[in-house]
């Protein structure tokens, strides 16, 4: 079987999510999945591991500092054979830098100092550093979601930021899909895609202090859904 019948099979056989926030639980199991990506050749296959270990932030201890996890993550993207796999890295580092800095300062922190160890990833580093006290960090225009984020923060809504951020991460993912239909790329983006339905699925409004509690400890917040949600 060539390589192209081999994504069209695969993809062809991945039934639509339709939208995370209406889903009780994903149309297509993780092991159904797992089974699916059999067909992928070894190569393949370990791209997508490495996207998944780079976004899997839950895996990484606690004492492992930001600067080892950054630099884990650009060996990774310099490792992607695709620019748009490489885009649907930094588009999900990119979010997760902006949920920590709501963190750092709705807990009281100044803006990081420039020359520090690095605490984010991104082209909005410096943006966010002189724009600290607006409400979205001078990047509204980037990343519109960060306002209301920023308002559920505040608010204690822990449901209601748990939907901004895994909207805001739908939405990043799919503006790769029009372009890619049977392909690695498109199976990535169906991946991420599945994660979101998921975590939005299993969301459990009792747990959601603790998640809440957890998003203001840690300097890159455990509250988006990689590729492992299921695992």
């Amino acid at each position: 079987m060539s390589g192209a019948d081999r994504y069209v099979m695969l993809v062809a056989s991945l039934p639509d999510l339709g939208g995370f926030l209406e889903a009780q639980s994903p149309p297509i199991t993780w092991l159904q999945i797992e089974e699916r990506l059999s067909e992928l050749t070894p190569a393949d296959r370990a791209q997508l591991d490495d996207i998944a270990n780079v976004v899997a932030w839950e895996r990484l201890r606690g004492d492992i500092e930001d600067a080892t996890v950054l630099a884990r993550a650009g060996r990774v993207i310099a490792s992607l054979e695709s620019e748009t796999l490489r885009e649907l890295v930094r588009d999900r580092l990119e979010i997760r830098t902006l949920v920590a800095a709501l963190r750092r300062r709705h807990a009281g922190e100044d803006a990081p100092a420039a020359g520090t160890p690095p605490w984010g990833f991104g082209r909005f580093l410096a943006t966010i550093r002189a724009h600290w006290a607006d409400p979205a960090f001078g990047v509204a225009r980037a990343f519109p979601w960060v306002t209301e984020a920023q308002e559920k923060l505040a608010s204690g809504d822990t449901a209601g930021l748990e939907r901004v951020i895994l909207q805001a991460v739908w939405n990043a993912t799919g503006r790769h899909a029009p372009a890619h239909t049977f392909d690695l790329e498109a199976v990535a983006v169906y991946l991420l895609r599945w994660s979101i339905v998921d975590n939005w699925a299993k969301y459990d409004t009792a747990a959601a202090t603790s998640r809440f509690a957890r998003l203001l400890d840690e300097a890159l917040a455990d509250s988006l859904p990689t590729f492992e949600s299921a695992t």
